[in-house]
């Protein structure tokens, strides 16, 4: 069986921090390259430009002739180059929903997702603490320390003070709906101890890898798998060992959309040094730029790069398993919109007189989506 080697590294790195202003984006990076061709490559660059020790888009960017070598290897590489970015503060909105909202729905959680329910509910948490919404900014700050500390004077304490006076209605609901399951979220996260997850529990490392490991699982049978030395993977690698010698292929299906969720490793992923490894200096490469370019665009002046790294980058940034804000899903006159906040009702009213959550849920998203669109048609026909 053909084996192919992939070279991985990181960009933007916090661990658990997600609110890092210096900071504000994560990018992982794979590579397929054979160990041959990537060392060819890198010493011919580094013996060329009289380089010391390697090549790493820190240093590589402080000058012309270091952006002319950064745009020689996304030129050359960007066709074997799969990268995931995460947008960090968006990406602690979707923590939120995974740790408070997902456990109350696991046993039926394909049912909110194809409608989008989860991206509805982080984008209103993301929306409102970007605009400054002192609510907003209370509720982040207060689940990340719960999430960090787990303590019981944490979260739950802190929210149950916190004045109603202006808040809004969909900020409220999401508010009262984490009130009424403390218990369940509480009950998730304890779960998590020992395991090694809860340690990095807000870091993206782990799910990126993953995924883009999937991704190539596509198109090649087998991988051999090189990071640059990172304790959040190695403290977690136990979580890809099912994934040795796995030759089955497995989806996640959403929306008649199917995501590669599994791939066969051939071993262990080897954790290594990048100096030694050169692979992992073309993947430190394409995760730099992709961290400076977002960063640069944020300036709101011009952009301090070729034009033409933008789109190398396009070609390999796998934007289904990347993590950015989707403010669509907050058009208030669209149906989505408005049957998305009904079901959040719901579930806070059900929460609330102790019902259960799940229970004839379907027929009620049914009735809801013939009422909404019952009341659609008559405006459209006033």
């Amino acid at each position: 069986m053909t084996t192919q080697e992939i070279y991985c590294d990181e960009s933007g790195f916090t661990g658990n921090n997600l609110l890092d202003k210096d900071n504000p984006y994560f990018a992982y990076t794979t590579v397929a390259i054979s160990y041959e061709e990537a060392k060819d490559f890198v010493t011919k660059i580094i013996k060329d430009n009289k380089i010391q020790n390697e090549l790493k888009f820190s240093s590589l960017i402080k000058n012309s002739k270091g952006k002319q070598i950064i745009t020689q290897i996304l030129s050359t590489f960007h066709d074997n180059t799969k990268i995931s970015i995460h947008h960090k503060k968006y990406s602690l909105a979707c923590k939120f929903f995974e740790y408070v909202f997902e456990p109350t729905i696991s046993s039926n959680n394909k049912l909110f997702y194809e409608l989008n329910f989860h991206k509805y509910v982080s984008n209103i948490l993301y929306f409102e603490f970007e605009h400054l919404n002192k609510y907003a900014e209370e509720i982040f700050e207060e689940f990340y320390k719960f999430i960090l500390n787990q303590s019981d004077d944490d979260l739950f304490s802190r929210f149950s003070s916190i004045e109603l006076d202006g808040i809004s209605p969909y900020l409220k609901a999401i508010r009262d709906f984490c009130l009424f399951n403390r218990d369940i979220v509480k009950k998730e996260l304890e779960s998590l101890k020992g395991s090694g997850v809860e340690k990095w529990i807000l870091d993206a490392s782990n799910s990126a890898l993953h995924l883009l490991l999937a991704q190539w699982g596509l198109k090649y049978k087998q991988l051999k798998v090189f990071c640059d030395r990172s304790k959040p993977l190695q403290e977690q690698s136990i979580f890809f060992n099912p994934m040795i010698n796995n030759e089955t292929q497995a989806f996640w299906e959403l929306n008649n959309q199917a995501t590669p969720i599994s791939y066969n490793l051939a071993d262990n992923i080897e954790f290594v040094d990048s100096r030694q490894y050169h692979g992992i200096q073309l993947a430190d490469i394409f995760s730099g730029v992709s961290t400076f370019i977002l960063k640069e665009n944020q300036k709101g002046k011009y952009a301090n790069y070729p034009k033409e790294w933008s789109n190398y980058l396009s070609k390999s940034v796998i934007d289904t398993i990347s993590v950015f804000p989707e403010l669509d899903f907050l058009e208030p006159e669209q149906l989505p919109f408005k049957r998305n906040f009904l079901i959040l009702e719901e579930l806070v009213r059900r929460s609330a007189k102790k019902i259960p959550l799940l229970e004839n849920m379907s027929e009620f998203i049914i009735l809801v989506d013939y009422y909404l669109r019952f009341n659609l048609f008559e405006q459209n026909n006033i």
